[in-house]
């Protein structure tokens, strides 16, 4: 079989997400069409190809490294500034955007419209505190796409994750903590993660949650894989805050010295980064326990 067929890339997505033929055509089309397609001995329609691709959890162009059309072009630039914008938690001007789309065709798409609802339900939680509404609406839009219980898309991951700190924001640990783990797991688990900042953020707020509930061995340890991330890809986003974390637990769990290296990490961070008010919280919290922070 050819590596640089469709039906190979299909198979072998297939078989490292662990699903049968049988699983990815259920409710598709028939088990024995996806032998053919894998094969290579036949071609499958547009439509069949999306409704495949929805089911393993990527987008139609996985298959072929598609350039995008302007109209595509255009729904990834409303989603950049999107995304922009609930980084720097504005969201009044995320509802503003989502409002200024609702009508437009573009956006009743699945995977616009499942965008939309995530959004909307963000929204709904930080500009309302509509907390039972926020949270139907995320999960309306993680049920949105067709992946299955043993695969979640991109997409899926980031949305389990902002489930997870919205029941964390109400202290419902119970349910906080097992969508935090559920969402570990997929991001281990799936094959090409584009956006390390979904990866980024959920080892931020998975330890916040972890270090609320007094778990701070393990708290730390999930903090350290976010610093050692943000280290590593040279990434800035979240640097200093997982930085402040390992400072922080080092500190609870007796580790004075790791505790004194991750404090001046962050503080040096902040600095870089122009952000003062966060600078002055790290030195202040250093200063209170006793551990001024190292001359850089």
């Amino acid at each position: 079989m050819h590596q640089d067929t469709l039906g190979y890339s299909m198979r072998e997505l297939r078989l490292y997400l662990g699903l049968s033929q049988a699983e990815l055509s259920d409710g598709i089309c028939t088990q024995a069409l996806i032998s053919q397609i894998e094969n290579n001995d036949v071609s499958p329609s547009a439509e069949l190809l999306y409704q495949l691709a929805s089911r393993l959890g990527v987008d139609i162009n996985y298959f072929f490294h598609m350039k995008e059309t302007p109209r595509l072009d255009y729904v990834n630039e409303v989603i950049r500034q999107v995304r922009r914008h609930i980084i720097r938690r504005e969201y009044s001007e995320v509802e503003e955007i989502l409002d200024s789309e609702e009508s437009n065709p573009l956006f009743r798409l699945v995977k616009n419209q499942q965008f939309y609802l995530w959004h909307k339900g963000i929204c709904m939680y930080y500009l309302y505190k509509e907390a039972e509404t926020a949270l139907q609406l995320l999960d309306a839009a993680l049920h949105y796409t067709t992946t299955t219980p043993k695969n979640y898309s991109e997409r899926e991951i980031e949305i389990l994750i902002s489930m997870a700190i919205l029941y964390s924001e109400e202290k419902d640990w119970d349910l906080a903590l097992p969508l935090f783990h559920k969402a570990l797991y997929h991001v281990r688990f799936f094959p090409i993660i584009n956006d390390e900042t979904i990866e980024i953020r959920l080892y931020y707020n998975y330890a916040k949650a972890l270090s609320t509930c007094r778990n701070f061995e393990k708290a730390l340890s999930i903090a350290r894989e976010g610093f050692l991330l943000c280290r590593d890809k040279q990434r800035l986003y979240l640097f200093g805050e997982l930085s402040y974390q390992c400072g922080k637990l080092n500190f609870l769990l007796g580790n004075q010295d790791l505790a004194s290296k991750y404090l001046t990490t962050s503080s040096t961070i902040f600095k870089l980064d122009q952000n003062e008010a966060f600078k002055r919280h790290v030195d202040d919290y250093a200063k209170k326990i006793g551990m001024l922070p190292h001359k850089a």
